[in-house]
């Protein structure tokens, strides 16, 4: 995907979360080769751009989804009310043993990338089986993200042994390495499914590439009880035994972190993914993210995949993040409506490992960006922006997005995906699948 001719965007109410946050009201954006080249008040001038009204329009940077599962879009609704494991392993487990295959994990793709673009995500960390065929997608979508097979200590349907897998996970970083908005990473599933060589070998693997760590870690009770068991020591603190803690690591859930793993985390600037909508469907508990930020700790929003959510929208994931840090520390004051939209943009780049390309709006960064309608009745009146953003928001007032400074929606209609024909395949697959399970 080229880049096109220079763009201003104009009128703009300008949200930068760049490290002053600040707001820039009626402001330009200048973008040129895909990133931005100037941002100030009143109006840029550039011959032969494309000019870009933003009046009536709060102009931000993208979301970022720093833990899911794309593909599962194909089992949402296929196993609701249960506990995690029980889930996992009676239900999820062995339908994705029949259904995974490539030419299902396109078609799942492609509808969860566009719930994500509609919903305003930017960028996304995905973990699951045939990653290349979900980064040839997302490539085509216009969409940035982190991307890698899951390893997992027994057959998959991307990988029949372990050595196989690493072995995919190698080859598909050196494809990729380089590209502009495809970024390769390294993935270990969890500690309960993987030995500790597996786990070791993967650090060496992300290290090695000089790439982020992405796994699942103390989601429930009954894992911590488990790794206990196994090792002698809660779930982080047995990572952090093997080495594995680091700045290149993004841990997802961390629902039951101890005092003491809160301040490992913090001591190796090891990075959290929040996924508080699936933790709540399977009942794995409240994470106190509050206290995790208190620590110093780097903190992103995760979706998880819409089989346990069952939605890909981080505008819900905002306000679920907000909310329910308050009622868990019973403080009205926790996480308020700019720390959540941190979490949500430059922080969750910060985890990824990506604050350098994107995450905030600011000269030399990627071009990354949303349109959010605020003449709307939701939207009205807005007294502070943040809050505005992070209660009262909803997907449908995102109406354009941006990826490099090429559109990937615009007046929410997706760009490169065909939205109808998506969702008849993904019917014909569902009625498929509801065929296997019966």
């Amino acid at each position: 995907m080229g880049y096109g001719v220079a763009k201003i965007i104009y009128n703009a109410h300008i949200i930068t979360m760049n490290t002053q946050l600040d707001i820039i009201p009626n402001g330009s954006i200048l973008i040129e080769d895909g990133q931005i080249k100037a941002i100030t008040s009143g109006v840029l001038q550039a011959s032969n751009a494309e000019l870009i009204d933003a009046k009536g329009m709060f102009v931000m940077p993208g979301f970022i989804n720093t833990h899911t599962h794309a593909p599962m879009s194909m089992l949402k609704g296929y196993a609701d009310d249960l506990p995690l494991h029980a889930w996992l392993s009676e239900h999820i487990f062995p339908a994705e043993a029949k259904m995974v295959t490539p030419e299902n994990v396109k078609i799942a793709t492609r509808l969860a990338l566009i719930e994500m673009i509609q919903s305003g995500t930017t960028c996304f960390n995905d973990m699951y089986f045939f990653e290349n065929i979900i980064a040839q997608e997302a490539k085509q979508a216009g969409i940035r993200g982190r991307f890698s097979d899951s390893i997992i200590d027994f057959p998959t349907a991307s990988f029949k042994t372990v050595d196989e897998g690493f072995t995919l996970c190698e080859e598909f970083i050196n494809e990729w390495k380089g590209d502009s908005i495809i970024h390769p990473s390294v993935c270990v599933h969890s500690p309960y499914t993987c030995s500790k060589t597996s786990l070791q070998r993967a650090k060496q693997l992300a290290d090695k590439h000089n790439t982020i760590l992405h796994t699942h870690l103390a989601e429930t009770q009954k894992e911590v009880e488990d790794i206990k068991k196994q090792t002698g020591l809660p779930p982080a603190e047995y990572l952090h035994s093997i080495g594995l803690l680091d700045s290149n690591l993004i841990a997802a859930h961390c629902v039951w972190l101890t005092p003491h793993e809160i301040e490992l985390f913090a001591a190796t600037s090891s990075s959290i993914a929040h996924c508080p909508k699936s933790n709540l469907k399977l009942a794995s508990g409240i994470a106190p993210i509050d206290n995790y930020i208190n620590a110093g700790i780097t903190l992103g929003i995760g979706t998880d995949g819409s089989a346990s959510n069952n939605t890909l929208n981080m505008v819900e994931e905002i306000r679920f993040s907000a909310l329910l840090a308050k009622v868990v520390d019973h403080n009205p004051e926790a996480v308020n409506a700019r720390n959540v939209l941190q979490m949500a943009t430059i922080n969750g780049a910060k985890a990824l490992s990506l604050d350098h390309i994107t995450g905030s709006l600011e000269v030399g960064k990627s071009a990354d960006l949303i349109f959010i309608d605020t003449h709307a009745a939701n939207m009205t009146p807005i007294y502070n922006e943040y809050s505005a953003l992070a209660y009262t928001m909803n997907s449908t007032n995102i109406r354009s997005s941006m990826v490099n400074g090429e559109w990937i929606m615009k007046d929410r209609i997706v760009c490169h995906i065909n939205e109808e024909e998506s969702i008849e395949q993904m019917q014909e697959l569902a009625a498929r699948i509801k065929k296997t399970k019966s």
